[in-house]
């Protein structure tokens, strides 16, 4: 792994104009490095700042500038449509509006989605913390351990931490909390900060990450999770849970909205509007960002994180539904359709 990047490393910092046979000796040394076949690559420039040719291809003459090219004549009446079986964007098919998502709850209102949403009482966020840092310890370990965690919230967690496997417990949320003023102690630290923007915290400070369905919520997850590698020490483990953008419940409305994949049919306004017309405050779906798994899997690797565990939290789909709606749901992956939460564990390595 510490080679791999060195070499992509090296082959990132060659000088500009970079030596064709510099970069031949970089690609062939990456080939060697992962097992790869050796590809000939012929190494042009680009035909235009937009367009890059890629490599690996064969080398395929260009036309002759002096080529004539015959243009078609006398056409008119370009953009106008005479038929299509496939419309998309406002006009076409389904309308969602408030009146639609009335009838779908309650159509679901016997067959809820989330049947049973989680309590947000003191007492029930504090058993909460117990069964999740039993959940992450039974993983990765954490008696004793200097552990971090990120979006803590209201703190029941990180002062768990402490109390009963007597880390040196840290929390970091961006919103401060009234909890943290009666839950800090001698190994209860909470900050308020945006780890994405600028850490509190020095590198190489931890042996533990851990994060509770926070991540979708983050601007910026790749500086997130870049800002985690860092903090961590060598050998040190991330155990990260979350919520996945295209997954039936990423509305985070299962307590008002019962149906699945709200936030995919329905405009924030629509919610917002419909909130207004319930009496509530216009609420709208909760922000969440647009990651796939794919995204996140492809975000530790380039940042050199070794995957320990991956699992994933689903929900069958609701096939009636999904072809009811298939000119939306359509569009994304079934395997997205299907994934609430992703569980990821990363390891730094530890440098040879």
């Amino acid at each position: 792994m510490n080679l791999r990047r060195s070499v992509l490393n090296t082959l990132k910092r060659l000088p500009e104009p970079r030596d064709e046979a510099a970069i031949r000796a970089a690609l062939a040394t990456r080939d060697l490095v992962l097992g790869r076949r050796p590809v000939s690559r012929v190494l042009k420039a680009d035909p235009s700042p937009m367009v890059r040719r890629p490599t690996g291809l064969a080398n395929v003459p260009s036309l002759p500038e002096s080529l004539e090219w015959q243009l078609p004549q006398g056409i008119t009446g370009s953009g106008h449509k005479v038929r299509s079986l496939y419309e998309t964007g406002e006009g076409g098919g389904q309308v969602y509006d408030i009146a639609l998502l009335e009838q779908l709850n309650e159509e679901y209102k016997d067959r809820r989605l989330v049947p049973s949403p989680p309590s947000y009482s003191d007492t029930a966020l504090a058993e909460s913390a117990k069964r999740r840092v039993r959940w992450v310890h039974d993983m990765v370990g954490l008696t004793g351990q200097r552990t971090l965690e990120i979006g803590c919230g209201n703190g029941f967690e990180v002062w768990a931490l402490a109390h009963n496997l007597d880390c040196d417990a840290h929390g970091v949320d961006v919103t401060h909390y009234r909890p943290w003023d009666q839950l800090a102690g001698e190994k209860v630290h909470f900050e308020c900060a945006d780890l994405a923007v600028q850490s509190p915290y020095p590198a190489n400070s931890f042996d533990r990450v851990i994060s509770f369905t926070v991540w979708e919520h983050v601007t910026h997850p790749y500086a997130m999770l870049k800002a985690t590698y860092d903090l961590l020490k060598p050998g040190g483990m991330a155990w990260i849970r979350a919520n996945l953008h295209a997954g039936p419940q990423a509305s985070h409305r299962y307590r008002d909205i019962y149906f699945p994949w709200p936030h995919l049919l329905f405009t924030d306004a629509v919610v917002r509007e419909w909130d207004v017309a319930c009496g509530r405050r216009p609420i709208g779906h909760a922000w969440v960002n647009r990651l796939s798994w794919l995204h996140y899997e492809f975000y530790a690797d380039q940042l050199g994180f070794e995957i320990a565990h991956r699992a994933f939290t689903e929900t069958p789909i609701d096939e009636d539904f999904y072809t009811r709606f298939e000119d939306v749901l359509g569009r994304y992956p079934r395997a997205d359709l299907r994934r609430d939460y992703f569980l990821l564990v990363l390891r730094k390595p530890v440098k040879s």
